[in-house]
């Protein structure tokens, strides 16, 4: 898998739900053999919305942080974990840019209520 075309993809993202996506294609590419080599705790499930990617990601970086793995677990583990940290990023981004006009006034008709 050529990374640098898959971060080139979440860089040109314009929505949570293109990061959302590209993830799903990225995770169709990996075989049962590759997904097999990471722990339970961290295999990928569906990927069904933003929340989904930001799971994944925080579960990749605390497995990532106590693993013992090495040679090919250890390699498919940092590389899940990369994507899945980038993809975070993009969101992250993506959210910023969405909340920019938080303090403008909302159309007519509509009323801004704060949680």
């Amino acid at each position: 898998m050529a990374m640098i075309s898959w971060f080139a993809q979440l860089d040109s993202a314009q929505s949570g739900s293109a990061v959302v996506a590209i993830m799903r294609d990225y995770l169709a590419l990996w075989s049962p053999e590759e997904l097999a080599l990471l722990p339970l705790a961290v295999r990928p499930g569906r990927m069904r919305d933003a929340a989904d990617v930001t799971d994944l990601h925080a579960r990749l970086v605390e497995e990532y942080r106590k693993t013992r793995a090495s040679g090919d677990p250890l390699a498919a583990l940092q590389r899940l974990t990369g994507f899945c940290a980038r993809a975070s990023v993009r969101l992250a981004q993506l959210g910023d840019s969405e909340t920019d006009g938080a303090d403008e006034a909302p159309p007519a008709g509509r009323v801004r209520t704060r949680d």
